[in-house]
């Protein structure tokens, strides 16, 4: 068998020509720069992505992470403490990813260039997944409560009188006021819009404005939890419910009418659920009076100061206290604001469009005392903060988180307590010149007993202020661990002890300041006897 391979071979090869051994070397230099070419392309892209990856890794580094986002009006998860419990239970490390996610150096930078770099291309999120009324819509990051099975258990109210403010408490007569003209009624106009990340991008007035759309909902866990709260606190102290509406109220064109249920029929229908003794105040008529003023942020999720003000008149007339007139509070103007609504809606026309964030400072005095939110006193500084104009709103009180207490110079012995989230923080300077003291907890950080925190501060009045997604979303279920938790324990205001003390080491300090100055008498004295 080999003998015969090695004839086959011998009679079948063929003799190798000059040209055929420089075509082989050719070839074999070709091949040799072809593989050469591939490793110096390898290492090259080894060393370009190991640079990139290094660079990275020392801008995530080295960089400050930044601990507030300006275009989503919120603070970032913050860096967890350490504990072995937290890290074997696989907590610890959970958080730190979600922090180092969450506050990635420039982050609303590379936000808002992204959000562009979609726009160009048109690019729009998927409309799926939850259905309002009879369209089709994602619930946004802003906490909408998904459609009823049953709408009409909850939102056709029996008899709207029974919910009617004045019925409820006793009010002093106001005289006669002429009628204002009617406002412009915006959702009876057709307007350009369409759909953003669930929420609704409308043109009116040549400006674009983004929009909250309202699913509706029962309000059973925060009738629940008023009621509950009612039959725990005393006599004296009157409780009252002041939902916010959103702005889809007042400036939902009329093309796009089914994308929103009617939030004042929803206010309405959860009174009805309250006790008798509760006292509630729909706003939503007085606020339509003023439709064609500044009342709402076209380009964030909340009311303007001005809104709030209105609300806060409403309240002030029904719980019978006195109110300043706007013309006594100082105004001030930020221009070039966009909100969190450029955030949510990923809309670029929302960041082209920017708009002028008003807000009113009171003239009075007042002093306010910030807590943590187990009431452990901290420090005592302005109601308003100094923020960029992108974190405008945050200037009300800076953060949710904290427990507020404001002493004024009001002497009614009235002491007001506020349950809201952030639409409340707006309200606040307004309640200046009506009760001597007013306190704010925010429902989703209080760690205190509610009833207890009433009876220990001795508050006379109790508003629950918060929008139309807190009343019957998710947040209203924390709303009954208020009135639970922590129901043993004792609470105590440290701040006017600390206060106190305060005061007395500054004394003690003057004191010994003047001791140690010499005296110009006995100089005097001195230089006369020499002389």
């Amino acid at each position: 068998m080999y003998e015969y391979e090695d004839q086959f071979n011998e009679t079948t090869a063929v003799e190798e020509t000059p040209e055929d051994r420089a075509k082989a070397r050719r070839k074999k230099r070709w091949e040799r720069r072809r593989n050469w070419d591939k490793t110096r392309i390898s290492v090259f892209s080894i060393l370009l992505l190991g640079g990139a990856f290094a660079l990275i890794t020392l801008f995530l580094l080295v960089f400050p992470r930044p601990t507030i986002s300006e275009i989503e009006n919120r603070e970032l998860e913050r860096l967890p403490k350490f504990s072995f419990q937290s890290y074997f239970s696989g907590e610890f490390t959970e958080k730190l990813a979600i922090h180092y996610v969450d506050t990635v150096p420039y982050r609303d930078y590379f936000k808002n260039v992204g959000n562009q770099f979609k726009s160009l291309f048109g690019v729009r999120s998927a409309e799926s997944a939850v259905t309002f009324i009879n369209k089709p819509l994602v619930e946004n990051a802003m906490g909408a409560a998904p459609k009823e099975e049953d709408p009409s258990a909850t939102l056709d109210p029996a008899d709207p009188s029974t919910t009617d403010p004045s019925t409820a408490t006793t009010v002093p007569e106001e005289p006669i006021e002429e009628e204002a003209p009617p406002q412009k009624n915006f959702r009876e106009e057709e307007a350009e819009f369409n759909m953003s990340n669930g929420l609704l991008v409308v043109q009116q007035d040549g400006h674009w404005k983004c929009l909250g759309l309202f699913g509706g909902g029962s309000g059973d866990a925060y009738a629940e939890a008023l009621n509950t709260l009612q039959e725990q606190v005393s006599s004296r102290v009157k409780i009252y419910s002041m939902p916010a509406p959103l702005a889809s109220q007042f400036y939902l064109p009329s093309n796009a009418s089914d994308y929103s249920r009617d939030q004042s029929e929803c206010f309405d229908a959860v009174h009805e659920k309250l006790d008798d003794r509760i006292i509630t105040i729909n706003i939503c008529d007085e606020m339509a009076k003023h439709t064609e003023e500044e009342i709402y942020c076209r380009t964030d999720h909340h009311w303007q100061a001005l809104g709030a003000y209105y609300a806060c008149e409403q309240f002030a007339k029904t719980a019978g206290v006195p109110f300043a007139d706007l013309s006594e509070y100082e105004k001030g103007v930020n221009e070039g604001y966009v909100g969190t609504m450029y955030a949510f809606s990923e809309d670029s026309r929302i960041l082209n469009d920017p708009e002028d964030f008003t807000y009113y400072v009171p003239t009075c005095e007042y002093e306010a005392h910030f807590y943590d939110s187990s009431f452990n006193y901290e420090y005592t500084d302005d109601l308003f903060r100094e923020v960029g104009v992108a974190s405008s709103y945050l200037m009300f009180l800076g953060s949710d988180e904290y427990i507020v207490k404001v002493d004024t110079e009001v002497n009614n012995n009235r002491r007001l307590l506020v349950i809201k989230d952030s639409y409340g923080n707006a309200e606040i300077p307004f309640y200046t010149s009506s009760f001597e003291q007013v306190f704010v907890a925010d429902m989703r950080y209080l760690e205190r007993n509610l009833p207890n925190f009433i009876e220990a501060m001795g508050i006379t009045d109790v508003l629950f202020s918060m929008c139309s997604y807190s009343v019957v979303g998710g947040n209203a279920d924390n709303l009954m661990n208020l009135i639970t938790q922590d129901a043993g324990s004792e609470i105590i205001d440290e701040q006017p002890a600390i206060a106190a003390e305060k005061a007395a080491e500054e004394a003690e300090a003057a004191r010994q300041a003047a001791l140690e100055q010499p005296d110009p008498n006995a100089a005097t004295e001195e230089t006369a006897s020499q002389e």
